[in-house]
């Protein structure tokens, strides 16, 4: 241990990042803990998820043995002179590998118990999981050291040549070893045994030759180095497996193996680097980083059912404003009004009542509570809630549980007497894309697929997709598919708007001409605010995007679904709509606007239906005392911890005056996910594309808070006949 926070500085602070994580002090707020202490595999968790993270860690403490004894076997000579050196450093090498394993166990018992209400014979069996792939792994890896590495009383039994194979000059090299090692030797009394007492490190000093000594050191460290190059080729082997759901392993999992990747990588080149070590990783880093900046190793994630082999869109101020020119928004107001007549005549009454949702993002945790809100509100409405909507905006998961709540009332006509099931929305998504982040990206990206004619690489992005579609059943449509039903308005029309990387614009992005957002078009000096996707590139075969690939751009979260680029010139890159507006109330509201002669003429009244998955007014956050490294990042922090409430201040402001212009024509019902009152936890669920099992009950729960109820009893009154 001393030796380690002497020498091995960054070995050690793997195990404390590891630690960090375990404990929940590292990315709790994203779930991150979570992968790690309820794992999934094949979508349950249970004795065979945790025998993979059993295996994979077991693995990660034999890459940090193998590591330390390739860097500092040489500081403890008297290994040298001991039956299966190597088994006897990782012996006495195991402080902190046996700490963490004890530590992490702990934590699953508690987690097991207290978040999942997991039976004690389902925990037991996890451990038993965890413990079996461990020893298991070390079993293994041993069984190899064990029939290929030589001690040095194997040497002195058969002829050393044939083992070691003779070093040229060997008097010459070993004694140069000699005057290294006499120089970083530490010094060590007392040593454990594979027969777990304690003996003297010079219990054999005076016996054998010290030029034997370095050389079983350097067989053995040829044999660990051996070890690492397997390693290496085994997890790129897993990337060109990953389409198939028993090669996903968990999201720990694939996380613990980067790190393998990492560790062995750090021994390699402390090892042939020796005292260059930090200078040759700043070299490589530098290399690395200039390679990138002249083009070397971009790869760009598309959006599946473009045409990225044509010429380029052109993308500047001048084409924006072409396709936003008066003209343009004129035309398509005409064509927007023609499906607000066809969604008026599917009512009796000449004035119905229309209803606009709005979602918020929020990955898994906005989705699931987007599908249960608009669960109860169709409830109260007896069935009716999407015949009376006619749009739905918002960002990243809210988007994604309200186009699963569309396309089943789509699939189903509308039936009043059939309830959507909620369980597809509670499963995992972040595994198959953490794994293809870990073994595939990184590295290489292995496997093609087809769509639109087009083909692709499979990426996270991908996989992403691939895991929605398989988790919601869902038809794999175009963005095109929906344009028929939407202008018939057999279903609401859904809006997404993900932000332009290069500007900050709002790409929109919907099977109908929708221009008209651009409110400013016609006001002198006024900023153009969007740009519709489909004018864009419409050469580029814009009505052939995937629409899943539609839902991943309106969803981009950091490093784990990256962004896209397009095929223009100059490219641009799409981040998640949440950037511009985390809520969709602005555009819903922009709408409202452009259409208010046509909206309070032709209907009994309008509600904006706002989905939060935060509430509006929070506790105020006290600010106490903070840390030097607090203080540090504190205005960073400051302002990604307010971003949402600006937004939702900027939003009340819009909302305000467009109340002004509407009066009682327009109302407003808003839910909000709140925690205080939940039956189950106090514990707010994790901005992640993972639920645990009492995450998805505190969700659902949450639709009974006394905040809810209230919104879900005053929809009822508007609507009351």
């Amino acid at each position: 241990m001393v030796t380690h926070l002497r020498f091995n500085h960054f070995l050690v602070l793997y195990w404390v990042f590891l630690f960090f994580i375990v404990s929940g002090n590292f990315g709790s707020v994203l779930g991150i803990p979570y992968l790690f202490l309820d794992p999934v595999y094949l979508d349950q968790v249970n004795f065979w998820s945790f025998l993979i993270m059993g295996v994979v860690l077991a693995g990660f403490s034999m890459a940090f043995n193998i590591s330390s004894y390739i860097l500092d076997s040489f500081r403890f000579p008297f290994l040298g002179t001991l039956p299966k050196p190597f088994a006897h450093f990782c012996l006495n090498n195991s402080l902190i590998p046996l700490s963490f394993l004890i530590y992490y166990i702990s934590r699953i018992v508690g987690f097991q118990q207290n978040m999942e209400a997991d039976p004690g014979l389902h925990t037991l069996a996890d451990i038993l999981g965890l413990l079996l792939g461990y020893g298991a792994m070390l079993s293994l890896m041993f069984f190899y050291f064990t029939r290929t590495n030589r001690d040095i009383f194997k040497i002195l039994g058969i002829q050393v040549e044939k083992v070691i194979g003779k070093p040229s000059s060997p008097k010459k090299n070993a004694f140069k070893e000699l005057r290294r090692l006499r120089r970083s030797v530490v010094k060590v009394e007392n040593y454990l045994s594979l027969r777990m007492k304690f003996f003297s490190a010079r219990r054999f000093e005076k016996v054998f030759d010290r030029v034997l000594i370095l050389r079983v050191f350097a067989q053995n460290q040829r044999n660990a180095i051996f070890i690492e190059l397997f390693l290496f080729v085994a997890i790129i082997s897993l990337g060109l497996f990953k389409s198939l759901p028993g090669f996903q392993i968990p999201a720990a999992a694939s996380m613990v193996l980067l790190l393998t990747m990492i560790v062995m990588f750090t021994g390699a080149i402390s090892y042939w680097f020796r005292t260059w070590a930090i200078g040759i990783v700043a070299a490589l880093f530098l290399i690395l980083n200039f390679s990138h900046l002249a083009g070397a190793f971009q790869a760009i994630y598309q959006a599946y059912g473009l045409n990225y082999e044509v010429e380029k869109a052109e993308y500047s101020i001048e084409r924006i404003k072409k396709l936003n020119s008066a003209e343009q928004v004129a035309k398509d107001k005409e064509h927007m009004i023609q499906i607000l007549e066809n969604w008026q005549a599917k009512f009796e009454e000449e004035k119905p009542k229309m209803i606009l949702i709005t979602s918020s993002g929020g990955g898994q945790r906005s989705a699931l509570w987007t599908t249960r809100v608009l669960q109860q509100a169709d409830s109260v409405l007896s069935g009716e809630l999407m015949k009376h909507t006619t749009l739905l905006t918002g960002a990243s998961g809210g988007l994604v549980g309200a186009s699963y709540y569309r396309d089943f009332y789509w699939q189903n006509k509308g039936a009043v007497d059939t309830k959507i099931d909620l369980e597809p929305m509670t499963r995992d998504v972040l595994n198959p894309i953490v794994f293809s982040l870990f073994v595939n990206d990184i590295f290489m990206r292995t496997g093609k697929f087809k769509f639109a004619g087009q083909e692709y690489p499979q990426d996270r992005g991908y996989a992403f997709e691939e895991r929605l579609r398989s988790n919601l059943n869902a038809v794999d449509r175009k963005l095109i598919d929906y344009r028929e039903p939407e202008f018939n308005a057999e279903i609401p029309m859904l809006v997404m708007n993900p932000t332009i990387v290069n500007d900050g614009r709002r790409l929109y992005l919907s099977p109908q001409p929708v221009s008209f957002f651009n409110t400013g078009t016609e006001i002198e000096g006024a900023k153009q605010q969007g740009v519709d996707f489909r004018a864009l590139l419409k050469n580029q075969h814009a009505d052939s995007l995937r629409f899943l690939s539609a839902l991943r751009m309106s969803a981009t979260f950091p490093y784990i679904t990256p962004n896209v680029t397009l095929p223009t010139q100059p490219p641009i890159e799409i981040a998640d709509a949440g950037i511009s507006d985390n809520f969709g109330i602005s555009d819903a509201l922009t709408f409202l606007y452009v259409f208010q002669d046509w909206i309070m003429e032709n209907t009994g009244g309008v509600t904006l239906m706002t989905i939060r998955d935060s509430e509006k007014e929070p506790e105020i956050l006290t600010i106490g005392n903070q840390s030097l490294v607090q203080r540090l990042f504190s205005p960073l922090q400051g302002v990604y911890n307010t971003w949402d409430y600006v937004q939702t201040i900027k939003n009340e402001k819009q909302y305000d005056m467009l109340k002004s212009l509407f009066g009682e024509h327009l109302q407003r019902v808003e839910f909000e996910y709140r925690i205080a009152n939940s039956q189950t936890s106090n514990e707010r669920a994790s901005l992640s594309w993972r639920l645990t099992e009492q995450e998805t009950n505190n969700i659902i729960q949450a639709i009974n808070d006394p905040f809810d109820q209230a919104a879900l009893a005053k929809l009822a009154r508007l609507f009351a006949k």
